[in-house]
């Protein structure tokens, strides 16, 4: 099996790199002659073979100039053999053939389902290829996810691959590239921006567009401020330097699923940014500990007023993007870091006009056993007994006042007779 394969294999590459062939000049007139005409198709042999071609459209494709003998190079004469070979679009398209055979895709050609390999045709279409930027192109923005789930939008060929993502074609669908490409929007993301087009490669490979380590760039050409802010920061400083626990693109906004952060169900909406976007890495003890970063970020936080206000629903109050940046995260020895000492009263200002330096300086993330927490704690316990004693005073005074009210009323009645 695995010679087959080999063969099929070194068939299919050899046949990608032929080029182009003499050809018979025959005027495309004469091949309409039959293949202008509709019922000409119910000579064909199976239901995937194209006999019928409309001329007007063909003549308006990218290949209108062409003569149909240029992409059928056996036809030599109009009274031509029924079964013709299959065209070869390397014979011209020699250097994406060579991407396709090196990309994801052309690997299926040597694995157990060849016949899953998809031909040009599959994404382009036969005799009706359009411009990418026409939008009646199968690959423009607006189409190009109804090519790409032929394939994965069907569960039997994920499943068979071992296709990791889950549900990228629904997901897509439903996030803001999707809207944006079923608007008409030709500037939206489609598969092959992010992805590529014919070299696609596994997000393991340190050549592929989805390579965590290539995700800024390739987010980036959309993305420009964004990008240039992450790049800056301490996330993507780390991940060049090889830690590969730092975030990408992906960790905070995700994949085929990006919802608007004005989203109340996005992992960036303002109620959601410190629980579902930082917290899983800085509340981890695990990878905290292993880069020497403090554990208790998030609970501090939590348990701050900024912290239990946004529990308690008020969505305009501070979360950690707030005061670190959210592109642009610094460390706080960096001077163009928000939390930097010689910009928090600037970074508090958003929030509380006129904030003079003293009310930046108070602290937020506050850390047990520290002189300031000892003090809240005191403070804290100081309130507490202070309820209870003023409460159970309350409830003294009014348990007297209604049993001495009671008699009262007890006696009149009593010397009223």
């Amino acid at each position: 099996m695995k010679k087959i394969l080999i063969c099929l294999g070194i068939s299919l590459s050899c046949a990608f790199t032929i080029k182009a062939q003499d050809f018979v000049e025959i005027e495309n007139s004469e091949c309409f002659d039959c293949h202008n005409d509709p019922e000409i198709q119910e000579d064909a042999t199976d239901s995937t073979q194209v006999l019928f071609v409309d001329e007007e459209k063909f003549t308006n494709s990218i290949h209108g100039d062409l003569y149909c003998t240029e992409c059928h190079t056996d036809v030599t004469d109009t009274d031509h053999e029924e079964d013709l070979a299959k065209v070869k679009c390397a014979n011209c398209h020699e250097d994406s053939e060579e991407d396709i055979m090196a990309s994801v895709h052309g690997r299926l050609a040597m694995q157990e389902y060849p016949e899953d390999l998809p031909k040009c045709s599959t994404c382009h279409g036969t005799h009706y290829i359009a411009e990418v930027a026409d939008t009646s192109s199968w690959m423009s923005s607006v189409n190009q996810v109804k090519v790409c789930k032929q394939c994965h939008g069907d569960a039997s060929m994920i499943k068979r691959h071992n296709i990791a993502a889950e549900s990228p074609i629904e997901n897509y669908i439903k996030d803001v590239h999707g809207k944006l490409a079923a608007s008409g929007d030709e500037n939206a993301a489609a598969c092959s921006n992010c992805h590529g087009g014919h070299k696609m490669l596994p997000h393991t490979d340190p050549n592929s567009t989805i390579n965590r380590l290539n995700l800024a760039t390739t987010c980036g050409e959309c993305h420009e401020e964004q990008t240039e802010q992450y790049l800056i920061s301490k996330h993507a400083k780390s991940l060049q330097e090889g830690s590969l626990d730092a975030p990408a693109c992906n960790d905070c906004h995700l994949e085929h699923h990006i919802i608007s952060k004005n989203d109340p169900m996005s992992p960036t909406a303002t109620v959601n940014v410190s629980l579902q976007i930082c917290s899983p890495c800085h509340a981890s003890e695990r990878l905290m500990n292993r880069y020497g970063l403090l554990t208790d970020r998030v609970t501090s936080y939590e348990n701050s007023y900024h912290g239990l206000a946004l529990r308690g629903g008020k969505a305009t109050v501070a979360n950690c993007g707030s005061c670190h940046g959210v592109h642009a995260v610094l460390p706080e020895s960096d001077p163009r870091s928000m939390i930097n000492p010689n910009n928090l009263a600037a970074t508090c200002g958003e929030c509380h006009p006129n904030a003079s330096e003293n009310f930046a300086n108070s602290k937020i993330h506050l850390i047990a056993g520290t002189q300031e927490m000892n003090v809240l704690s005191l403070v804290e316990q100081v309130y507490i007994w202070l309820i209870f004693i003023v409460i159970g005073f309350m409830l003294v005074h009014n348990s007297l006042d209604f049993y001495i009210k009671s008699k009262h009323i007890r006696s009149q009645r009593y010397y009223g007779r």
